[in-house]
């Protein structure tokens, strides 16, 4: 019963063309575009993701990124994020 109504709620949550956005760390945003949500209940999702430091965009440092092609990720793992607490660049600067 409680895996059901988990089910509905990822659904509402991460449905077909829902683009959802959070801060994974004090300046960046990540925004998660759901292209499938076939496999939701094995924990999956076919997503596009766009990662942006809000900072440097602001100041004009960092154009606003594209979504990536898309690809199949574990709903733990949307908003993993490994950088530091202040992320910096999400771009490779040369």
């Amino acid at each position: 019963m409680l895996k059901r109504i988990h089910n509905a709620r990822l659904r509402r949550r991460y449905g077909v063309g829902a683009t959802v956005s959070k801060l994974v760390a004090r300046d960046v945003k990540r925004e998660i575009q759901v292209v499938s949500n076939d496999r939701l209940s094995e924990g999956l999702l076919t997503v596009r993701i766009r990662t942006n430091n809000v900072l440097y965009m602001a100041r004009g440092l960092e154009d606003k990124a594209d979504f990536d092609p898309p690809v199949e990720m574990p709903i733990a793992e949307l908003w993993a994020w490994s950088g530091a607490e202040w992320g910096g660049p999400t771009t490779k600067i040369d």
